[in-house]
C-alpha cells in the first residue's frame, strides 16, 4: 500500500468517525438542534448547500425518506456514504486489497481531467442550494 493510499483510508476513517460522532451527539441530545454550526448561515442568515444534512440523515434513520429528501437530498447521499465507506474499508482490510483507494483515485482523476464533469456537479449543488434557500424563507 502506497503512502497516498494510507492517507485516503485515514481521511475516510476520520470523516466517517466525525459523521457518526455528530449523529450520535444529535441522537443523545436532540433538543440542541436549534444551534447551528454553519458559519455561512451564521454570517449571512442564508443556509449553505449542506445545511440540513444532519436532520436529513436523522429523518432517514427514523425511516422517513420523504422528510429526509425534503430537508436536504444530500443527506441521503451522506447516509449512504456513512454506511458504504466503512463496509468497503472493512472488506479491503479483510481481503488485503485497496479497491476503495483505487476507486477514490480514479474518481479524483476523472474529475480533474474531464472538466465537463464540473458542470452537472455545480448545477446540482446550485439547485440544492436554491432549494435550501427557498424552503428556509
Amino acid at each position: 500500500m502506497e503512502p497516498n493510499d494510507r492517507k485516503i483510508y485515514w481521511i475516510l476513517t476520520l470523516l466517517s468517525l466525525a459523521g457518526y460522532t455528530w449523529l450520535g451527539y444529535h441522537l443523545v441530545w436532540p433538543n440542541h438542534t436549534a444551534v447551528t454550526v454553519c458559519m455561512f448561515k451564521n454570517i449571512t442568515g442564508l443556509p449553505c448547500p449542506s445545511c440540513g444534512i444532519t436532520r436529513s440523515v436523522l429523518s432517514l434513520m427514523q425511516g422517513d425518506l420523504y422528510h429526509a429528501w425534503m430537508i436536504n437530498p444530500l443527506g441521503i447521499i451522506a447516509a449512504l456514504m456513512l454506511v458504504a465507506i466503512p463496509i468497503w474499508m472493512a472488506i479491503d482490510i479483510v481481503t488485503a486489497r485497496i479497491s476503495l483507494a483505487l476507486a477514490f483515485r480514479s474518481a479524483e482523476e476523472k474529475i480533474r481531467t474531464q472538466k465537463i464533469i464540473y458542470i452537472p456537479l455545480i448545477l446540482l449543488m446550485a439547485v440544492n442550494w436554491g432549494w435550501n434557500i427557498l424552503k428556509d424563507l
